[in-house]
């Protein structure tokens, strides 16, 4: 995920959240259609200070966001004292050392205060005294029922018992650990497009089905086909039989990975 779009990103961002496509943006902002495209694309050209205009006011963001002066889309003038940071916490922001725009998406995430209050509930203690008093009523109990009934520690119903009482800092791990995992799981499924997200198909793998195909083929001819109908996104098994042999005599003409796997003829060097 990158630390921050690029202009291009911004616009083309701008542009499908409102549903639109570059014919319809331009009728909205008087802009040429391929001077649009022109800003989306990496090579684009220099934005001319009317087009960036149209577009902020169009989109309803700051100029300085679209000249990447900003990640604020609207006009920030809050005091920075307002926020609440001390110093540490503001160097930290600004160092560059840690992705803040995706700290932005963990931040506003739907269920961010919930991992916030969880937090805020251990890191406060809030819930330890429940916890020590509802262990204690059942460390209690769990005597009691030992003592009336004599019976040992060992014996299943008071080990129940034991495995009942709550370890704070344990429970709280766990809970703490499901909440951000289940924001960072929703952050990277809506990443899951970007150019800087890691490609989910394994090379390997591919090579490793195609060995295996070779090596149970009977026909190697048919594992060509059927090899060379995946790697160009062709179902084989659904080409009716002229398909078949039209693929196979381009394959035995012009192949010459087929041609080896063939048999060679005539008598082997003694």
């Amino acid at each position: 995920m990158k630390y921050q779009l690029s202009i291009q990103e911004k616009l083309k961002d701008l542009r499908v959240e409102k549903g639109l496509s570059l014919e319809e943006l331009a009728a909205e902002t008087d802009l040429s259609k391929s001077a649009l495209g022109s800003y989306e694309t990496n090579d684009h050209k220099d934005i001319s200070h009317t087009a960036i205009i149209a577009l902020a006011k169009f989109y309803g963001v700051s100029a300085d966001y679209l000249l990447g002066l900003s990640e604020n889309r609207n006009e920030c003038s809050s005091d920075i004292s307002e926020l609440k940071l001390d110093d540490d916490a503001i160097g930290i922001l600004k160092s560059g050392t840690i992705n803040n725009r995706l700290l932005c998406e963990i931040i506003k995430h739907p269920d961010f205060w919930k991992f916030m209050s969880d937090t805020e509930i251990y890191v406060d203690s809030l819930a330890e005294m429940q916890i020590r008093n509802l262990n204690s009523f059942v460390a209690l109990m769990r005597s009691k029922i030992r003592v009336r009934d004599q019976i040992p520690d060992s014996e299943h119903y008071l080990r129940t018992l034991k495995a009942c009482e709550i370890d704070e800092d344990d429970y709280f791990s766990r809970l703490i650990c499901e909440d951000i995992t289940a924001i960072a799981k929703d952050i990277k499924e809506s990443h899951r497009r970007d150019a800087e997200t890691g490609d989910e198909n394994n090379p390997l793998t591919d090579v490793i089905d195609v060995v295996k195909e070779f090596a149970m083929a009977t026909d190697p001819m048919k594992a060509t086909l059927s090899t060379l109908s995946k790697q160009l996104g062709m179902n084989f098994n659904k080409m009716d039989p002229a398909e078949v042999q039209f693929f196979t005599t381009l394959v035995e003409k012009y192949s010459t990975s087929y041609r080896s796997m063939l048999p060679k003829k005539g008598r082997g060097k003694k």
